[in-house]
């Protein structure tokens, strides 16, 4: 009987430690903010077919037409409506953003973990790599993986997550650095348990806590990079994001600023939200660098 249990209580601490986690983000000021503002553009991500009174394809009959109680965020040269282009565009930005940091966590995670748990001629390979790819200039490999194969959003992706996986291994491979000697990692190796079982089920639990920070901080880094790329006119011309719309909006500056201003505040409204929310999570991780709540477990 106690056999059976086990899984089921364990599985229960489980639940309790992330509502315990959850709770205490909530509670911290920047956290609660952050995740508010991040929950409301998911929303309107999922629900844009539902919410936007147009779809991006759709032009009206007023093009240029300033902000009213029909267009709320005016419309732009063509005759769509800004306010309809900001949703639907919220869907490739987010995508562009979450889609590169966790690609980026999956790619340099490994490699961290890697560099971090292994000593000798791993490591020392793995950290050269790593070095390497940090002295390239972020932007500019990414200007040359979008001009050497197109500017698809799933080549997007994979172009930015190129350029910022090296924050997220450098991080986790100082985790495993610190973790590695913990005496209970020599125990689990002494009571001979596999590789394995030690990378993934001792030390990576422990870890994972200050790498979620950096998803968030990547994710923001990621979406500002997807706006400058549209901005430049190398986003997927086939999807509508937030960088594109500022790409369009760069001949009607002065004589319609709504074509720049909303799109604009958008990308810096979910840009606060994830770093918000990466410092609420910090808040909870150590509490002693601010006065938030307590601390995970």
């Amino acid at each position: 009987m106690a056999e059976t249990a086990t899984p089921t209580s364990a599985a229960t601490r489980t639940m309790s430690r992330w509502h315990e986690a959850i709770g205490n983000l909530i509670g911290t000021q920047h956290g609660a903010i952050g995740a508010g503002i991040l929950l409301v553009i998911a929303i309107i991500a999922i629900l844009a077919p539902v919410i936007a009174p147009y779809t991006p394809l759709q032009q009206t009959s007023q093009s240029l037409a300033p902000p009213s109680w029909r267009f709320l965020f005016g419309t732009d040269n063509i005759g769509r409506d800004l306010f309809s282009l900001i949703l639907y565009g919220a869907r490739s930005s987010l995508m562009v953003g979450l889609g590169a940091a966790c690609a980026a966590l999956l790619v340099g995670g490994s490699i961290g973990i890697l560099a971090g748990y292994f000593r000798g001629s791993v490591e020392i390979v793995l950290m050269r790599v790593i070095e390497l790819f940090q002295t390239l200039p972020v932007v500019m490999l990414v200007l040359c993986a979008v001009a050497l194969f197109g500017s698809n959003l799933w080549l997007l992706i994979a172009a930015v997550a190129l350029a910022i996986w090296p924050m997220e291994a450098r991080l986790v491979y100082g985790q495993y650095i610190k973790l590695r000697e913990r005496e209970y990692i020599a125990a689990a190796r002494v009571a001979d348990l596999s590789t394995a079982h030690i990378i993934f089920r001792e030390i990576l639990p422990n870890a994972i806590q200050p790498v979620i920070v950096q998803v968030a901080l990547d994710a923001s880094i990621a979406i500002l990079i997807e706006a400058g790329l549209g901005f430049l006119g190398l986003s997927d011309p086939s999807r509508v994001s937030w960088g594109q719309l500022l790409f369009v909006a760069q001949d009607y500056m002065s004589t319609a600023w709504w074509m720049s201003v909303f799109p604009g505040a958008t990308i810096c409204l979910t840009v606060i939200g994830l770093n918000l929310f990466a410092d609420g999570v910090n808040e909870v991780i150590d509490p002693r660098s601010t006065q938030g709540m307590g601390g995970l477990q």
